[in-house]
């Protein structure tokens, strides 16, 4: 009995830790073959352009499951909360799925630096959320065992996932 108990206890933390993450697809790099930004990524301009600079500040802050501080490294959505508190003094919610409905929506063409997109990572939608630079690029917190970095849309992971766009008011 002791084990079935242990082994679902496994399975519910392995579930916990999809749902701000993402699957490498069992190749070596991840995401399709994450490949690392040019070495200077420019954040573009936006009303929010304060959100995305702040973000850039935590490259390579560990990812931390239910973190949302730089001492104790960050999810997803704690990247988001984290620095639109210090950069916007904005009061965000805690998790993709309250962020999802915060702000107004956008349509893909429309981003600009400082917006969030969201991503279907665990087949539900707005399971992952990241904070758009500019020029395809975002930051975010990506999965157990990484680190806050920048990615392109244009990845063949992540443009099939992007399920949203909002820009936070």
């Amino acid at each position: 009995m002791q084990s079935y108990i242990s082994k679902f206890f496994l399975l519910l933390l392995t579930m916990a830790l999809v749902a701000c993450g993402s699957t490498s697809g069992g190749r070596k790099g991840g995401h399709g073959g994450y490949t690392k930004p040019p070495l200077v990524v420019k954040v573009g301009a936006g009303p929010n352009r304060a959100l995305a600079v702040q973000a850039m500040k935590y490259l390579g802050t560990p990812y931390h499951f239910g973190g949302s501080s730089p001492a104790e490294g960050f999810d997803c959505s704690g990247l988001v909360q984290w620095s639109g508190k210090q950069s916007l003094g904005i009061n965000l919610p805690r998790t993709t799925t309250q962020q999802s409905v915060f702000g107004e929506e956008l349509r893909y063409e429309q981003l600009q630096a400082g917006d969030l997109v969201f991503f279907n990572t665990s087949g539900q939608p707005n399971s992952h959320v990241g904070i758009y630079l500019g020029n395809t690029f975002f930051v975010h917190a990506p999965s157990s065992g990484g680190v806050v970095r920048v990615e392109s849309l244009n990845n063949p992971y992540w443009q099939p996932r992007i399920n949203l766009a909002r820009r936070i008011r």
